[in-house]
């Protein structure tokens, strides 16, 4: 979709979607690692595209539905274990709007104030690019566990950045990325995709078939979160009523969590399949370990959204369900 104008703007459906896959995971990923003995240090949660906080519906945008799953989880941020929240935005307007939500959320953004409840908020404004880093720097975040979200209008982030992310010992990250955004202009000699694909070839997009072009997309840029040195990868699908695609691709560098056999993938894989309206898995009692792994067909197309990884992934949206390769 284009970038929108207005402060404020329409949630299309399949935003909605993705928001319920963020909070599924929000909700397992904050209480896991806020009872890990990681805690004590602090973990970070991180947005570079945080926009306003809120839809033209009043609906709460990613950074609320964070701070609210940290806040009511079943261990809260506490001065003893505190939790970073780290928030870019390049438009003036929209991060004002932000402040003023996230203000009213919490009762005061004065930072004295925040510390006593285990909390750092710091919405800043400019390009992801530049500020973002920074914020990780200020905040001493690198090397601790930490969330980021790069959720853009498609177009993703330079690979410099996810390669800086995944080079912290203990960071998740979720991109978002549009396949149209590439598809259609692989022949440009002067297109950014060199800059966020970095050393994964794209461009022989043009070569594949129609219906295959944006799992091309998808494809190579699981593997380009892999060469950023991400150690696991998944992603899911997402697709509005005119088939427009979306995919979330999501990256961890290290394990860091509580357990050694539960993370927050696999907790929220599990809650997310005791889902009723999904359709079971497969019955042939095969065990699927979540590791580095690149699809090797292209599923068809569908106008749901769907899932793709190397462990059972389902969605708790009712248009979410397994893909074919799950």
């Amino acid at each position: 979709m284009p970038t929108p104008s207005e402060v404020l703007w329409d949630r299309e459906l399949h935003t909605a979607a993705k928001h319920k896959v963020y909070e599924t995971y929000f909700n397992a990923w904050f209480p896991i690692l806020l009872q890990s003995r990681y805690a004590r240090g602090g973990i970070t949660y991180a947005e570079g595209f945080a926009g306003p906080g809120e839809y033209a519906d009043r609906s709460p945008g990613s950074p609320l539905i964070a701070l609210r799953s940290a806040l009511q989880c079943a261990a809260p941020p506490t001065p003893r274990r505190p939790v970073n929240f780290l928030l870019a935005e390049r438009d003036g307007n929209r991060l004002y709007h932000l402040r003023g939500l996230l203000e009213s959320e919490l009762g005061s953004l004065d930072p004295t104030y925040l510390r006593s409840r285990g909390l750092t908020v710091d919405a800043r404004e400019g390009d992801c690019e530049t500020v973002l880093p920074r914020l990780l720097s200020e905040h001493q975040a690198w090397h601790k566990p930490m969330l980021v979200i790069l959720d853009t209008w498609g177009a993703a982030v330079s690979f410099s950045l996810l390669r800086r992310i995944a080079g912290s010992k203990s960071a998740e990250a979720i991109v978002t990325i549009q396949p149209q955004h590439f598809v259609r202009f692989a022949t440009d000699p002067e297109h950014f995709g060199d800059n966020i694909f970095g050393p994964v070839l794209w461009r022989d997009v043009q070569h594949q078939a129609t219906p295959h072009k944006a799992e091309y997309i998808r494809s190579q840029y699981r593997r380009t979160l892999n060469e950023a040195a991400f150690r696991y990868v998944l992603d899911f699908q997402l697709a509005d009523e005119k088939s427009n695609l979306l995919y979330l691709v999501y990256g961890k560098s290290t394990r860091t969590t509580a357990s050694a056999t539960e993370t927050p993938v696999t907790r929220t894989s599990r809650r997310l399949q005791s889902n009723r309206r999904h359709r079971p898995q497969p019955s042939d009692g095969s065990s699927r370990n979540m590791l580095p792994a690149y699809p090797t067909s292209a599923p068809q197309s569908r106008r749901y959204a769907t899932s793709r990884c190397s462990r059972p992934c389902t969605s708790p949206a009712r248009r979410l369900r397994p893909s074919n390769d799950c």
